[in-house]
């Protein structure tokens, strides 16, 4: 069963997620960085390296990597190093390293970004009991990367498992994918990118994402579609978002989770 104060805490979070400064409304862009280049809005000139990116800037440049003024030519650790670089720029805007596929790109957040103050809330279907269902996890033998199971830049997500459950309004029980979700306070979850019959109608058009603890081993998982929750694509198209893949497209509708973004004048975001 659903808590409806533990719902609306986890809404509430939700919104000031989407507003933060290193949220999905403030990232202005993330542009893919090959030979030496500049980068939209930010000064510096930038170039692939391996571990990362190399910016070279002078001093009156202002650009700040991990809390050194750079003067020179210096590494930007990409996100998934030991020790991930830290960017900041004379403007208030931050920076950071992510990887797209073989390569790199420069991910530029802006704390006063326009969409930041347009956006007014996160709509939300009312919580119901019915989408509290319980399922039984397997994980693969082997953690593999399919081909179909692919963020919008293409790139392959690591696939971990199945669930099999029943979806309400199904006549059989689905076997739903699941791949491996960024650690939440230090406890590994697994990730379900799912579409429904809501999908493009009364939700975002390319899905939505449930985040579910993961078990480690076989055996019983609770999938609570109250808390499904809208992709980062929803807000920006700076990011390249997964695609559901065929076993997670739903022919019933999932009344349950966030729908769309709402900016001041009520008009959903994307």
């Amino acid at each position: 069963m659903s808590d409806d104060g533990d719902l609306e805490a986890f809404h509430a979070a939700r919104e000031r997620s989407i507003r933060a400064a290193r949220g999905p409304l403030a990232l202005v862009n993330a542009q893919q960085v090959t030979g030496p280049q500049t980068v939209w809005p930010v000064p510096g000139t930038w170039a692939a390296t391996p571990g990362g990116l190399t910016v070279t800037a002078s001093a009156d440049d202002g650009v700040v990597v991990d809390d050194d003024v750079v003067d020179g030519t210096v590494l930007v650790a990409g996100d998934d190093a030991v020790v991930p670089s830290t960017v900041a720029f004379p403007t208030g805007m931050a920076g950071s390293v992510g990887r797209v596929g073989d390569g790199w790109s420069l991910r530029v957040w802006d704390p006063t970004a326009e969409p930041i103050s347009r956006f007014a809330r996160i709509g939300t279907f009312p919580a119901s009991d019915a989408w509290v269902l319980s399922g039984t996890y397997a994980p693969t033998d082997g953690l593999e990367a399919r081909g179909d199971v692919t963020d919008a830049a293409g790139v392959p997500l690591t696939v971990t498992g199945r669930i099999r459950v029943v979806i309400p309004g199904e006549s059989a029980a689905a076997d739903l994918i699941v791949v491996r979700a960024a650690t939440f306070h230090g406890h590994p979850r697994l990730q379900l990118i799912f579409q429904d019959a809501t999908s493009g109608e009364t939700t975002y058009s390319m899905g939505r994402f449930l985040f579910l603890d993961d078990p480690g081993t076989a055996g019983p998982i609770d999938l609570d579609f109250n808390r499904a929750v809208l992709p980062p694509c929803a807000f920006s198209y700076q990011y390249a978002c997964p695609i559901p893949p065929a076993e997670n497209r739903l022919a019933v509708a999932v009344t349950a989770g966030e729908t769309r973004g709402y900016d001041v004048d009520g008009q959903a975001i994307h």
